[in-house]
């Protein structure tokens, strides 16, 4: 049956938060690899598939990454509907890893185009030379990523809407994040967050919305949950920032909407920012294309 998710709600239904330590957990769990890649020779694999395309398969297991030719392969058995957690996740101080992020997304009909951009020149502020990645989901809505995306220091959320489509956003991005948090203050303090503009902190964690009006904001509505102290260690020089993000008039137009005339010079700019970011995040191995021609992020385990 064909599922139905409401954007951006699915986590709290997909993520089981385990406090435990990951010595104590079953690593032969589906839940915790829920990807199943069966050989010729009858062996089974089981992990989380991180590439696939039409000649190999890259099988990110507990003990590290695998690259199987798909010759090698009679079947895959793509798990997707399973609930899913990660031993990152036991550390109630930490945002979600990135493989967490990407299960969720692949799972949700409702989310059809999931598209790697090149991350904007942030001039001011808080998010200031943090090198990030950015992709836009669907045509209006964007993630954009802060530090390690295995580890991240800052997830955000923006929206280029008005009227009712900003305020369904609203409300279902404020329950995806809740899926993602540990306490009932953290959940209260996203909650409390003023619409038009706000911030509050719980513990090691800043909440904050950046209305439309906001410097660097450009006409978009922002949500963030951020560690103040790891991002500040995640900020670069300007030399090092300026490699990795391009003007917000090169990327989008005035609207917020992608700038379909300068395709293939983000595509060109996202593969030579590929060396930058693989030398300021040892974790990030590169990226591929799916079949749809979207980029995807590559990354080895810590």
């Amino acid at each position: 049956m064909k599922k139905h998710f409401i954007p951006f709600a699915i986590m709290t239904l997909l993520l089981v938060v385990v406090a435990t330590s990951f010595a104590s957990m079953n690593l032969s769990d589906k839940r915790l690899m829920p990807d199943t890649v069966i050989l010729n020779d009858g062996t089974h694999l089981q992990g989380l598939i991180i590439k696939n395309d039409a000649k190999e398969i890259v099988l990110q297991e507990h003990n590290g990454e695998q690259v199987i030719p798909k010759d090698h392969i009679t079947r895959i058995e793509d798990q997707g509907n399973c609930q899913v957690y990660f031993a990152d996740i036991i550390d109630p101080h930490k945002l979600p890893p990135w493989q967490m992020i990407v299960q969720d997304l692949r799972t949700d009909d409702n989310i059809r185009t999931f598209t790697q951009i090149p991350p904007t020149t942030i001039e001011s502020g808080y998010l200031k030379n943090v090198p990030y990645l950015s992709f836009r989901i669907n045509k209006h809505t964007e993630l954009n990523v802060y530090g390690n995306p295995e580890d991240p220091a800052c997830l955000e959320f923006g929206i280029y809407e008005k009227g009712e489509k900003i305020t369904r956003f609203k409300k279902l991005i404020r329950e995806y994040l809740a899926g993602t948090l540990q306490s009932r203050a953290e959940i209260a303090a996203l909650y409390a967050l003023d619409e038009k503009g706000d911030e509050r902190q719980v513990g090691d964690l800043r909440f904050r919305i950046s209305p439309p009006t906001s410097p660097d904001a450009y006409g978009g509505w922002w949500i963030s949950v951020y560690d103040p102290k790891r991002l500040e260690k995640a900020r670069v020089s300007d030399a090092a920032y300026n490699k990795v993000t391009l003007p917000f008039n090169e990327v989008n137009g005035s609207n917020g909407v992608l700038r379909e005339d300068r395709n293939l010079n983000h595509e060109k700019f996202l593969d030579k920012t590929m060396m930058n970011w693989s030398q300021m995040m040892p974790d990030l191995r590169g990226f591929y294309r799916d079949k749809a021609g979207n980029l995807k992020l590559l990354t080895s385990p810590n």
